[in-house]
């Protein structure tokens, strides 16, 4: 019946179908279609029915008639969506807007982006990783504001519904439609095909994007398919209707059942067994829930995924999916684990679950009604369970917690992340965030799972040897807690910011304690425990959770310590032990002490103080310390520092030479690098207020002054360095405001050589003064010598500002601890306690009397001593009674007080040592404890007698100390790992202890006084505030902090002086004593008596200077005076012998033998010089205008032709109509594909070049160099080269002979030369260098450019020969202001070293050789004299073949007149040259000048200069005229294109047309001036200012073409640039000089050739026309200001040569076309498209925008290199990669800086980083 059907054609059986479904509600007929035209027993390409033709029926039948595309139309008329919902997936470039988000999640497409107002908002372009959707219209994430104008609420209340008979056969359809892709999926199921889904889903694509095209239609059709997908009775009547009792059905039915026992659901944890719905089997009651069961079983294909995500912009399927997506969300956790390619997976279920959990209310429903957090942390439990292995800390046989195992691919691979993305995502809706806290079970399950990650990754401590492999797991273990830890903590807390919450942080505290607690009695920790020192994890997730929360309620709820914390101190104990371990093996890391670990250990200890980890990591760690030392006992809290610090030996007073038993396993090398990290420990503690009240704004100041006085910063690099809180949005909203507060900002500029910066950030002066903390940039700096370069820094700018004027370098200026919340007051009192006093007394003790006491351990202690001074004290302490012989180490029992006033003034008499009576014996080996326990295990009993003996003579510190320190050495036994138990020691058989008295008999005070002695070099260095002032207190008291140790030594006894009275007479008293009273009250009458003895002692000793001086020099003159006219003749001669000499040999310096010697025949010198193909005169234009990148508004440019292609049609014409050796000698090449040289200047023996080549061909030495090619590095400079230029021997100035003789010898002569052609004479080694360097010139470019003919003849060589002079100086030329040589350069990237001399050395060689007929004839023919002694021409012939004289270049003529000549061409000949020239290239301008003239012009101009002077101007044009009226030249001209742009007039008067002529005949002087000074070293005159008439007329007189004021006559050499004066009515006529005797008659025979010429061949007039010699300096594309512009316009256009569109799409900036990087679709021969367009358009150079990163790539040659952006974002910085996605400005410097090194050759040089690119561009 369906079969029947279908043959009355589709669009018949669709109207019909449609019909009947209108008319009648019976849908038999088109059922019976659908079962045949989606039988699920025949595959889609099926080969009776193709897929093609079937999915065509589906289209047809759905349109009811008309066109699909039609009725795609129609539909879309009626989309009255309010979300856009645009689906996309990776690497789909999208934009956020935070300024108008909701949710930081929200995304927007481009479209809606770009039609939405948000001008001034803080956007972002980004490329998406996972894939998302477009959140415009969507009012739960994101502001109305922000909405395009096709999107919002408003949108649907202005359209209308779709009429019901539009989609009636869609609503028929469509359920049948998606069930023949669930059953697709049914009958791909099984088990031994599960790796085949691929492949399956591949075979209906085309099926798949049928349905991606209905939801395209818009809301209307959305609507539709939502209700097939979500309608239970739909699915139940797919699933058990009529049919489902077939086999197909039943089979179908079996597959289905079995795979929902393969996706098992993970067990349901213990604490949530009571939950309803957890552990239900899955029941799949609509399409929907058993399409996305297939999605997770076949591992979310792509394109289901992105038709499910398409109809979210539905409200009711919107929560429908995200239902079922919650139904089967622990199966997903599974597929996670259990897949092979996790990364995959989780990108495409992240793309789902953000969309529909970010909205707030539907994730408020899925938490409420389907336990969407318990189902979360249920699914992360599953994940880790499989992973957890045992603890080893402490390496106790009691240890019962689980770890996770950071090695396991589930770590490694980042596998929790999308459901810790998920959780994350929920948290940060606040009603979630609050049930959350408020949940006592589910806490304390996240607290068991955080569990897990406490202690992971345990390093133990090498000591034998070093590790054999570094293990990778320590990024998996950081970042496993900055993502699973860390960031659902800052959710939680962002939603705590006030006085309401309270209770939820008192709920999280007391469940982060009982996680703790647990913790510490699964691994053995009692409150007095001490942890092994030779482990360390750097992990400790519980300790920073609890510390964090703690931090926020004190802050921001003004909560109390007693409140929040329990109530013993055991837990305190406790909690300290792990992150004071933490920090000791941090400094212990710095020390060296563990680097048998490998670098992945210091990699650990970088990490953890990183930027992005510091908040969550060491910040918490330091609060958490901090809490601990408020409410712990301080001496008990600074002897527990001390003692994990390892301290007890290097504060010891055993005099030097006792033996005293070790305490400590500090090496010697370690002990004070070990002190220094304990005091700086200590004042970090007590300085740093991270968490101790700071508000935000105070904490990103912190934060950015440290990162800007370690270096000068980039906005982003500072943006990047700045903490974070993992995430978390509004942290940077005080960035800009302080930023501009403490920074100044410093444009981007240019270093030497063109290397370019970006825009910084340095801070102000007054930062240096006031803020800068050397603590805090300690506590940040990632390496140690970020520290010492922000001490440089700051040292260099007191010393500049004169703030410092002392020659030691100074102190660090610490700054004296600021307000903190009263909460934590507790903590200073570690400043008063009396352990703290017995440390600063030992540190002071031993800065004075031992001379190896580090600086940073002196400023340290000075520091805390200076705290405790300036803090006051808020408890009241009781004096007691104290030996004043102590013990040592015991500093509890040295002080009487905790008052730090009363110690300072304490007198310690004596110390008590322990010493060891018999040293231990020397041929033991034994370097640690951890060997002791080998040599003598019977000792290590801490029971008995052993005790006694030891407790007698030790204190109990003592003893503790060596417990813990021998019993934690017992366990570094690398293999096995021994248990850690608590051991004792006892005394040796072999030796006993003693004990002994050390002298002391000081106070703090008085190593105070004499520190600073110490310091300043003097005895009684220091006056007491009350004698230097005469009265205590007169003196204003200081606040700088800048300053050596002296004055902080000095500020420091100030203060105390000026806060006690007992203290201050201590003081005096102390001074008094040292120094005479009588000295006291004559001081000043004693200086001033000193003052004058040195000031005699000075003038004495100047005297006797002065006096041995002038002895000195008497005798000097008497030896060797001699006679005045002797002296004279001796100095001539010298002078003449010397010049004779130097220009007999010229020496050079060999920068590779570094031996300064001629250039010889035996061993000639080259001068190194690079050699490389260029395009940069081809495109020249006629105007300076650049052409506009084609982009949206972008002006069209009208005169596109440039030089290259101008040229192009030129030589096209002449070798149409002329002889071909005729062609290649009226022209040169070189505009396109010419050779370029340049030098560094310096030179090499060939011998030393051959030498210096062959050692580069050893392995390791090819490195970017292509040495069988000649490249090469400069030995001297380094810069790349790839030839060697023979200098010539011997060569006497070309102008050194006078040559006095007619004008008509001077052209016989010349003409004798030319027919001679004389070689320059040399050996066969130099001749053999010049021609391997015209081999090389050859090969330098392309073949296609070396020649314009076809056959290989000698003209086409010399062709190219002569062109390698033309290119170089044209360059030049072009290098110049204006092109013109009296000019200086446009930049200063223009090399000063030329090599035109060599070059024309070699060049003029081989064209001698290569000449076949002489130039004689030429010769004749422009001068018009012959070549008889008579001097009288005798035959002009007129060349019929060949190109007249008046279509040649006279450039070119130039240059092979000189080229033909010897190298020693004197300078008359070179001007007789450019005199003959002159004159042909006046007569070609006047002839350029009548073809621009109406008839009516050239008749008046013909009548009016009839008897003028034919010498004129005026009466050369007229005979012009009369010879070329008859030719048919003018008659030819009506017809042609257009007029001659340079100069073309509306009227010719006289003026116009002589600055016409000049203007014509310019370019030619201004290369003959440039040759000229290369030729002769003669400097070309200078201009100040562009002036082209002035130009002419000093380059004139300057080529001796007329004689100037001051113009030297021609037979003296000119050494410096005449002095040219204006000459008024300067007439160009005047530098006319004819050789022949009948001048008339020359000029008419020029003009006849070409009128027969013209008569032949019409097209020549056309040619001569289109010669326009002026052209501008070559310009880059004119760039768009905004980068967006060019982003938005080709990133997805098609490339004109494969028509598809470009993955990475660039742009030529030079002629503008797209091309295709790195890709093969448009490669020719092998050679990539970008590579091949740097060929075609630039000769091998080639200058590439690319598009999706803004980035430059230039090619040169095989070399390629990212040359950097000239888009800058608003802070001058470049977006690399877009990844910032900013708004990007072209930066007008960066972009001249660009073009200046492509039209100066100076990639090579500015650009350091070049790869060989293997043509794969």
């Amino acid at each position: 019946m369906a079969q029947a059907l279908m043959k009355r054609g589709k669009r018949s059986v669709a109207t019909y179908i449609k019909h009947e479904c209108l008319r009648s509600n019976s849908q038999q007929q088109l059922s019976e279609l659908l079962d045949y035209l989606l039988d699920p027993e025949k595959e889609l390409n099926d080969k009776n029915l193709p897929v093609f033709e079937r999915l065509d029926w589906i289209r047809w039948l759905i349109a009811g008639g008309t066109t699909f595309d039609e009725f795609a139309k129609t539909v879309r008329q009626y989309d009255n969506a309010t979300m856009c919902g645009l689906v996309w997936t990776a690497d789909f470039v999208a934009y956020r807007c935070r300024t108008c988000g909701i949710s930081p999640c929200m995304s927007l497409c481009a479209d809606c982006f770009q039609a939405g107002n948000h001008t001034g908002h803080d956007f972002n372009m980004f490329r998406s990783q996972a894939g998302g959707a477009c959140d415009c219209g969507d009012v739960s994430v994101m502001k109305e504001c922000g909405f395009c104008q096709r999107h919002g609420p408003q949108h649907q209340q202005s359209q209308q519904g779709a009429p019901p008979d539009l989609l009636a056969v869609a609503e028929v359809m469509m359920p049948r439609l998606i069930f023949r892709l669930v059953q697709h999926m049914r009958d791909h199921c099984a088990p031994d095909m599960l790796d085949t889904y691929t492949l399956t889903t591949a075979d209906w694509e085309q099926y798949v994007s049928l349905l991606h095209s209905f939801s395209a239609m818009g809301a209307a059709m959305r609507h539709v398919i939502a209700k097939a997908v979500t309608n239970p009775h739909v699915y139940s009547n797919l699933t058990q209707g009529a049919k489902a009792s077939s086999n197909y059905h039943r089979q179908s039915q079996e597959n289905y059942e079995a795979a929902l026992k393969t996706l098992t659901c993970p067990a349901v944890p213990e604490e949530f067994k009571d939950e309803p719905g957890l552990d239900s089997p899955l029941q799949h009651m609509t399409l929907l829930d058993e399409l996305l069961f297939w999605t997770v079983k076949f591992e979310f294909p792509q394109k289901i995924v992105t038709f499910l995500l398409s109809l979210l912009p539905d409200d009711s399927y919107k929560e429908a999916f995200t239902k079922a997506f919650i139904q089967h969300y622990s199966r997903i956790s599974v597929a996670l684990v259990n897949s092979l390619d996790r990364s995959r997976i989780s990108n495409r279920v992240v793309h789902i679950s953000v969309q529909l959990l970010s909205p707030e209310g539907l994730a408020c429903k899925m938490v409420d009604e389907h336990h969407l957090l318990p189902i979360m942390l249920g699914s992360l439990r599953h994940m880790l369970n499989g992973v957890l292995v045992c603890s080893a800390i402490n390496n106790s046989e009691e240890n019962f917690h689980l770890v996770v195992d950071c090695a396991k691919d589930v770590l490694k691979q980042h596998c929790c992340w999308p459901i810790v993305s998920d959780l994350i995502n929920v948290l940060s809706h606040k009603p979630i965030a609050y049930k959350f806290m408020q949940n006592e079970q589910l806490l304390h399950f996240w607290f068991d799972l955080l569990a897990c990650f406490q202690g992971m990754n345990l390093n133990q401590r090498e000591l034998t040897q070093h590790v054999e492999y570094e293990p990778d797991t320590y990024y998996a273990a950081f970042s496993a807690e900055l993502e699973i830890c860390a960031s659902p903590m800052w959710s939680q807390l962002v939603h705590c910011k006030d006085s309401s919450t309270c209770l939820y942080i008192r709920t999280v505290i007391r469940a982060v304690a009982s996680a703790l607690q647990d913790w510490f009695d699964a691994i053995g920790t009692q409150p007095h425990s001490r942890p092994n020192p030779m482990q360390v994890s750097f992990h400790l997730p519980l300790h920073r959770y609890f510390a964090v929360f703690v931090s926020q309620a004190v802050q921001n709820q003004d909560q109390t310590l007693a409140e929040l914390l329990p109530p013993s101190n055991d837990f305190l104990q406790m909690a300290l032990i792990h992150p004071l371990q933490l920090q000791v093996v941090f400094h212990e890391i710095l020390c060296g002490m563990w680097v048998r670990n490998g670098l992945q250990i210091r990699g650990q200890a970088m990490t953890y103080i990183q930027c992005h980890f510091c908040n969550s990591m060491i910040d918490a760690d330091l609060y958490l310390l901090q809490i601990c030392a408020t409410k712990l006992d301080p001496d008990y809290f600074v002897k527990t520092i001390l003692e994990r610090f390892h301290l007890w030996d290097v504060l010891s007073f055993v005099p030097p030479g006792e033996v005293r038993p070790k305490l400590g396993f500090l090496d010697g090398e370690h002990q004070m690098p070990m002190l220094e990290g304990a005091l700086t420990f200590l004042c970090t503690l007590l300085s740093v207020r991270t968490l101790l009240g700071l508000d935000e704004a105070e904490l990103t100041r912190q934060e950015m002054v440290s990162l800007l006085c370690i270096a000068d910063r980039t906005h982003s690099h500072l943006m990047d360095m700045m903490p974070e809180k993992c995430g978390l949005t509004g942290q940077t909203k005080h960035f800009e405001s302080t930023l501009k507060e403490i920074a100044d900002y410093k444009a981007p500029n240019f270093e030497a050589g063109g290397v370019m910066q970006q825009g910084m950030y340095v801070p102000k002066g007054d930062i240096w003064v006031s803020s800068y903390n050397p603590l805090h940039v300690l506590l940040r700096a990632m390496y140690r010598k970020d520290f010492q370069a922000s001490m440089d820094r700051y040292t260099k700018y007191v010393r500049q500002n004169g703030l410092y004027k002392g020659t030691d370098s100074p102190w660090p200026p610490f700054r004296l601890p600021g307000r903190i919340h009263p909460a934590y007051v507790g903590l200073r009192h570690l400043l008063h306690c009396r352990t703290m006093h017995g440390l600063l007394f030992t540190l002071l003790y031993k800065a004075v009397h031992e001379p190896n006491v580090p600086d940073a351990v002196v400023y340290l202690a000075v520091y805390l001593l200076e705290m405790a001074v300036t803090t006051p004290s808020t408890t009241v302490g009781h004096r007691t009674d104290v030996s004043s012989s102590p013990k040592d180490q015991q500093f509890s029992t040295w002080f009487p007080s905790d008052c730090v006033f009363v110690n300072l003034r304490h007198v310690i008499k004596k110390v008590v040592v322990t010493l060891q009576a018999t040293p231990e014996p020397p041929t033991s080996n034994v370097t640690n404890l951890e060997e002791l326990f080998h040599l003598a295990p019977s000792a290590m009993s801490i029971s008995g007698s052993g005790v006694s003996v030891v407790a007698a003579m030790l204190p109990s510190t003592v003893i503790d100390a060596m417990e813990s320190m021998l019993a934690n050495d017992a366990t570094v036994s690398p293999n096995p790992a021994p248990q850690y138990v608590s051991q004792g020691v006892s005394a040796d058989l072999d030796s006993e202890l003693k004990t002994m008295s050390v002298d002391v008999d000081t106070s703090m005070l008085a190593l105070l006084l004499k520190l600073h002695a110490k310091m300043a070099g003097k005895q009684n260095s220091y006056i007491p505030v009350g004698v230097r002032g005469g009265q205590q207190g007169d003196e204003p008291l200081t606040d700088s902090r800048i300053g050596d140790g002296c004055f902080f030594v000095g500020n420091l006894l100030d203060k105390i002086c000026r806060l006690s009275e007992e203290c201050s007479r201590f003081v005096i008293e102390t001074y008094r004593r040292n120094v005479p009273e009588q000295v006291e009250h004559n001081m000043e009458d004693r200086e001033l008596t000193d003052r004058e003895e040195r000031r005699r002692k000075v003038r004495e000793r100047q005297q006797k200077l002065m006096a041995e001086f002038a002895s000195k020099q008497k005798e000097f003159m008497e030896n060797v005076l001699v006679d005045e006219d002797e002296v004279e003749v001796e100095n001539e001669a010298g002078r003449e012998k010397g010049a004779a000499s130097a220009a007999e040999k010229q020496m050079y310096d060999c920068v590779i033998c570094n031996q300064a010697t001629p250039s010889t025949d035996d061993r000639p010198l080259g001068l190194v010089a690079l050699l490389q193909p260029t395009s940069v005169l081809g495109h020249s234009r006629h105007s300076d205008t650049p052409v506009e990148l084609p982009v949206p508004g972008a002006a069209p440019f009208l005169d596109t032709n440039t030089r290259a292609e101008e040229f192009s049609q030129r030589i096209k014409l002449l070798l149409e109509h002329f002889d071909e050796n005729s062609c290649l000698l009226s022209v040169n090449i070189g505009c396109e594909g010419g050779v370029h040289l340049q030098t560094c200047g310096h030179y090499v023996h060939l011998d030393c070049h051959r030498s210096y080549l062959e050692s580069l061909k050893t392995p390791g030495h090819q490195h970017s160099l292509q040495v069988n090619k000649g490249d090469f590095w400069c030995p001297l400079c380094r810069r790349l080269a790839n030839s060697a230029l023979p200098i010539l021997p011997d060569q006497s100035p070309a102008s050194s002979a006078p040559v006095s003789q007619s004008d008509t010898d001077m052209v016989q002569r010349i003409a004798t030369t030319m027919a001679t052609r004389p070689v320059t004479p040399g050996t066969s080694a130099l001749t053999k260098a010049m021609g391997g360097v015209m081999e090389f010139l050859t090969n330098t470019t392309y073949p296609r450019y070396k020649t314009i003919s076809k056959a290989h003849t000698a003209e086409g060589v010399l062709l190219f020969v002569c062109s390698v002079l033309r290119t170089n100086l044209e360059l030049e030329l072009l290098q110049r202001t204006d092109c013109s040589p009296c000019l200086p350069a446009m930049s200063s990237l223009v090399g000063k070293k030329y090599c035109i001399v060599p070059l024309l050395n070699v060049l003029s060689m081989h064209s001698k050789l290569l000449t076949t007929t002489p130039y004689t004839e030429l010769w004749s023919y422009i001068t018009g004299v012959g070549r008889n002694a008579a001097g009288k021409s005798t035959s002009v012939a007129v060349y019929h073949e060949e190109v007249p004289l008046l279509l040649k270049d006279a450039s070119a003529l130039l240059i092979q007149l000189v080229l033909t000549m010897p190298a020693t061409m004197q300078r008359e000949t070179y001007e007789c040259f450019m005199k003959v020239l002159y004159n042909v290239i006046y007569v070609q301008a006047l002839t350029a000048m009548s073809c621009t003239f109406s008839e009516e012009e050239r008749v008046a101009w013909s009548t009016r200069s009839k008897d003028v002077s034919f010498t004129s101007l005026e009466g050369l044009l007229h005979h012009v005229i009369d010879n070329l009226s008859s030719s048919g030249l003018y008659q030819e001209l009506v017809l042609r294109d257009r007029p001659m742009a340079a100069i073309c007039q509306s009227v010719w008067s006289p003026q116009s047309v002589e600055t016409s002529v000049q203007e014509f005949c310019l370019p030619f002087l201004r290369l003959a001036t440039l040759l000229h000074h290369h030729m002769y070293d003669v400097d070309p005159p200078q201009l100040s200012t562009p002036n082209l008439a002035e130009e002419f007329r000093i380059l004139c007189q300057h080529l001796h073409l007329v004689r100037g004021e001051h113009t030297p006559p021609p037979s003296s050499p000119c050494l410096s640039p005449p002095v040219c004066r204006p000459m008024k009515g300067f007439q160009s006529a005047a530098g006319l000089h004819w050789f022949c005797e009948d001048p008339r008659a020359l000029v008419q025979l020029w003009c006849t050739q070409f009128a027969q010429s013209v008569s032949e061949h019409p097209a020549c007039s056309r040619l001569l026309l289109t010669t326009c010699p002026t052209w501008r300096t070559p310009q880059l594309l004119k760039l768009p200001h905004l980068f967006d512009e060019i982003f938005q316009f080709y990133r997805q256009r098609q490339c004109d040569t494969c028509h598809s569109q470009p993955k990475d799409p660039s742009l030529c900036l030079v002629c503008g076309q797209l091309v295709c990087f790195k890709e093969r679709c448009c490669q020719q021969q092998n050679v990539f498209e970008c590579v091949q367009h740097s060929v075609d358009c630039g000769g091998g150079t080639g200058m590439f925008i690319i598009v999706n990163s803004s980035l430059i790539v230039v090619i040169r040659g095989p070399r390629a290199t990212i040359w950097g952006s000239v888009y800058l974002d608003e802070h001058g910085e470049e977006d690399r990669d877009l990844k910032r996605g900013k708004p990007l400005y072209l930066s007008m410097e960066r972009y001249g800086l660009l073009r200046e090194q492509w039209l100066t050759h100076s990639f090579d040089k500015a650009c350091k980083r070049w790869i060989f690119h293997q043509d794969k561009l």
